[in-house]
């Protein structure tokens, strides 16, 4: 028979086993949240990347070196190719590079473009399309994307496509660098409706490709756009002013 003694010398045993269970199972726990705010903390924004007409994506990368040091702690970048190759004669419409270069779609049957051409088809555009929806597929999930010039001009007609349930990829936002509305006929149905994408508009007043008027009417396409606008010309700019406003709003896309 078990003595008064030993009853309680079992029950305050029982009871120091409970606590320094209780106090395992918070400790764990703490460990387990700490574990996921480090990881959020750590977390970074993946980021498509398309280059202009008459680029690739290794001349593009290049060109965004300032950009690509400034966000380098929030966001991770992945450029991609169009599927057009130019030939040495097309119109250069001023993103010409030394290479290979390439195009998102052409205004003609004989592969030229330019941003100014009002033409009835815009030749290659569905491959395009097809291409980046690939890409969303086999690299993704994307946060965002970001265009320059005619890869900006493409980036909104995405996410207008996105809007008519046309893209089946979700991304929560765009920059859109130096960018204009397509002429091209068969997208015209597109801009009826603002598209609701979160957007960051960059465009330079000196901008002698294309002009501050059109990156205006440009920035007209999406609801409530963020606009910076900075003094140069047709790139992608990186000065102290302009790299603060990406990271702010590269923040806000959390």
């Amino acid at each position: 028979m078990l003595t008064s003694e030993c009853v309680q010398k079992f029950q305050n045993q029982k009871v120091n086993i409970l606590f320094k269970v209780q106090w395992l199972f918070l400790y764990l726990k703490w460990v387990f949240v700490l574990q996921l705010i480090m990881a959020d903390s750590n977390k970074k924004l993946k980021i498509l990347c398309l280059h202009g007409y008459r680029q690739n994506s290794f001349s593009f990368k290049q060109k965004m070196n300032g950009f690509r040091k400034c966000i380098k702690n929030i966001a991770e970048l992945v450029f991609i190719e169009a599927p057009h190759a130019i030939s040495g004669d097309s119109n250069s419409d001023c993103d010409q590079e030394i290479g290979q270069t390439f195009s998102w779609w052409f205004c003609d049957e004989t592969n030229n473009f330019s941003s100014l051409t009002e033409c009835e088809v815009a030749k290659g555009f569905k491959e395009s399309i097809d291409l980046i929806s690939q890409t969303f597929k086999t690299l993704g999930p994307f946060d965002g994307i970001l265009g320059f010039s005619q890869g900006a001009a493409i980036v909104a007609l995405i996410c207008c496509l996105k809007e008519c349930h046309e893209f089946a990829y979700d991304f929560k936002f765009v920059i859109l660098i130096s960018g204009f509305k397509s002429l091209a006929k068969c997208h015209q149905y597109l801009y009826k409706n603002p598209a609701t994408t979160k957007s960051l508009f960059v465009y330079g007043l000196n901008d002698t490709c294309i002009s501050k008027e059109r990156s205006g009417l440009f920035s007209e396409v999406f609801l409530m756009p963020t606009i910076v606008v900075h003094d140069g010309g047709h790139y992608v700019p990186c000065h102290s002013d302009v790299k603060k406003q990406y990271v702010a709003f590269l923040k806000s896309c959390f």
